[in-house]
């Protein structure tokens, strides 16, 4: 009888031992975004379309807005899905999410704020039609910027504010139309 007791013991401690590493590695799952285990609640799309402006080519801007003058802002944790867009005839474009103040540089940081908050051809940019859709999670509170990476553009206007807020409920533009939001 006694020997039936040692291995019932040993088998809780084997059962705790197997609890506790299923508890940290889903632990650790969350804090890398390992995608299915901590996948954003909510979801927010909207249209970046560079080139915009009036002059039909050779436009600074993004959704006919530069220099900060259209913010969206989001709930931190949400994602966000960028269709982008550049209608310019003259000039190639891209898009990224950068730390406030990156549109100072002629040439930006190819390192987007956020995993996967880019184009690619970020410096290249897209000729005029490219398309391209990408996804990220807003995962950190804070002011960010959505710049041109095209060298000499982002300094030259073509950029527009990013706000992931800690408070907010859900996303918003302002000014009021500058882009259309479907939350999901």
């Amino acid at each position: 009888m006694a020997q039936g007791h040692g291995m019932i013991r040993v088998i809780e401690s084997v059962r705790r031992w197997v609890l506790a590493i299923a508890i940290l590695g889903a632990a650790g799952a969350m804090t890398t975004g390992i995608p299915g285990v901590h996948a954003a609640a909510h979801s927010v799309e909207f249209t970046i379309v560079a080139g915009k402006g009036p002059s039909g080519g050779g436009s600074l801007d993004f959704n006919g807005y530069q220099r900060g003058a259209m913010t969206i802002t989001v709930p931190a944790g949400w994602e966000v899905v960028v269709h982008f867009e550049n209608a310019d005839a003259a000039l190639p474009h891209s898009v990224a999410v950068l730390p406030a103040g990156a549109h100072q540089q002629v040439q930006p940081s190819s390192t987007p704020a956020f995993p996967g908050a880019t184009t690619a051809n970020f410096a290249a940019g897209f000729p005029k039609g490219g398309k391209q859709t990408f996804t990220f999670e807003a995962g950190k509170a804070g002011t960010y910027e959505f710049l041109c990476g095209v060298p000499g553009h982002a300094v030259a206007g073509a950029w527009d504010s990013f706000i992931v807020s800690a408070t907010a409920d859900a996303p918003s533009v302002t000014p009021q139309g500058a882009a259309a939001i479907t939350v999901k």
